[in-house]
């Protein structure tokens, strides 16, 4: 019966271990309704804000969200990403724009399949129509590629 007990233990301790339920989320940097930190609105976050770059904090994805006729920021608006934009699809992840209209976040995002963008309000949701293969949004969406993301 000890044995048993021991080995119990052995084989709980090392799920425990290895579901990391004491997973660190202190480092975790997201854009939040109302906040006034971000900077640079429209500009390619991703020029500072990548692996080696000067901001020294990488963004898993960023960019900027502007009002219909693309002259000013919207903020406070819900950025969901999908892998298949449907009413019952559950979405891979949620990000909130900040005061300034800028979203970003450091969360890991499996971009390896591509993922579908939606930008919502409370009463208009405008979805992206391409697959998004990474998240460096502005770089692509910078008002001279492609008009910059907007809703209103």
């Amino acid at each position: 019966m000890n044995k048993i007990l021991q080995s119990s233990f052995v084989i709980f301790v090392f799920i425990a271990l290895a579901c990391d339920l004491n997973k660190d989320t202190s480092n975790i940097i997201m854009s939040t309704y109302g906040s006034m930190d971000s900077h640079n609105v429209g500009e390619d976050c991703m020029q500072c804000h990548q692996s080696g770059g000067e901001a020294g904090l990488e963004f898993s994805i960023a960019g900027s969200v502007y009002d219909s006729n693309l002259n000013r920021p919207y903020p406070n608006v819900l950025i969901t990403l999908f892998t298949d934009i449907d009413i019952n699809d559950i979405p891979e992840e949620v990000i909130e724009a900040d005061g300034k209209g800028n979203f970003y976040s450091n969360i890991p995002i499996n971009w390896q399949n591509g993922l579908l963008a939606s930008v919502s309000t409370n009463n208009q949701i405008r979805n992206m129509i391409g697959i998004n293969s990474d998240g460096s949004c502005n770089s692509c969406h910078n008002g001279i590629d492609l008009p910059h993301i907007n809703i209103e």
